[in-house]
């Protein structure tokens, strides 16, 4: 059993990356913890008055504010649905009710965690914000793995790992084939997507022993031309797969999301992303 984590918007529920954080706590016979991110209204501004010859600082219980009111009732729903989908499949669930600053209440949270879920589009400012920026903070700074959710919950029968021959890379390798040993008999493509796109025989004869340990289908993959691009395209074309990558901000998979790239993929939002760093 692995401790799942999932981020919830409070007041507008992704059903579909629920659905996803569902299946994979069924596929892994873990439970799932709903961190339901609320972003409450920050107090107002103190006013100072002057009484009597004195100065005083007024102050409003941001408590009885209607959007206060507002927003616990859709928690209290959000949260009372959560609950009768995980029941209705078998799933022990836990509820985290984070009331601060969002990015820092789930990054917080990312240290208990052994893998936060979470869809594209968590606090995103319209449509167009995917991933949006609670999402990028998220991948940046989480002290675990992070998987988000595509936009239709598939099961996973292909794994993709995105290997430039770097440490970050290898060890985002491990730590998806860790949580998620159940996936031993899905098809694996490593995709060598570095500027040279060849594999040098050492590296591969190395790569496919270990992953040999724990994997039966195993494929080696050059994508030639620009890197990031060739990632993309290939990427686009798959389906009931995952995409595994290395360090985000940290070597040219991170400057991908910089480039745009494989912020890209997550646009697309057509298969889970999984990213964990060193």
């Amino acid at each position: 059993m692995k401790k799942l984590m999932i981020a919830i918007e409070a007041e507008k529920p992704d059903q579909q990356s629920i659905a996803f954080g569902c299946y994979l706590a069924r596929l892994s016979r873990s439970g799932l913890t709903g961190i339901f991110l609320e972003n409450l209204p920050a107090e107002l501004t103190p006013g100072v008055k002057f009484a009597y010859g004195s100065v005083f600082v007024e102050t409003i219980d941001n408590r009885d504010l209607p959007e206060t009111e507002f927003k616990n009732r859709a928690s209290t729903e959000s949260i009372r649905t959560f609950k009768t989908v995980c029941e209705a499949q078998g799933i022990a669930c836990r509820v985290h009710r984070d009331q601060g600053i969002p990015a820092e209440e789930l990054i917080a949270e990312s240290r208990y965690a052994d893998i936060i879920i979470t869809g594209p589009m968590v606090f995103a400012s319209s449509p167009l914000d995917k991933p949006a920026g609670l999402v990028k903070e998220l991948l940046t700074k989480a002290e675990c793995p992070v998987i988000v959710a595509s936009y239709q919950s598939k099961p996973i029968d292909k794994i993709l790992f995105a290997y430039d021959g770097n440490a970050s890379s290898v060890f985002a390798i491990k730590q998806f084939t860790y949580l998620f040993p159940e996936l031993k008999d899905a098809e694996i493509t490593v995709l060598q997507a570095d500027k040279d796109a060849a594999f040098s025989e050492g590296q591969k004869e190395k790569l496919y022993e270990y992953l040999k340990e724990h994997y039966s289908r195993i494929n080696f993959k050059d994508l030639h031309g620009k890197p990031e691009d060739e990632l993309f395209d290939y990427t686009l074309r798959q389906i009931n797969a995952c995409l595994v990558m290395g360090a985000f901000g940290r070597n040219w998979l991170s400057s991908l999301f910089k480039a745009s790239t494989a912020e890209m993929v997550i646009k697309i939002n057509n298969l889970p992303v999984f990213i964990a760093h060193r």
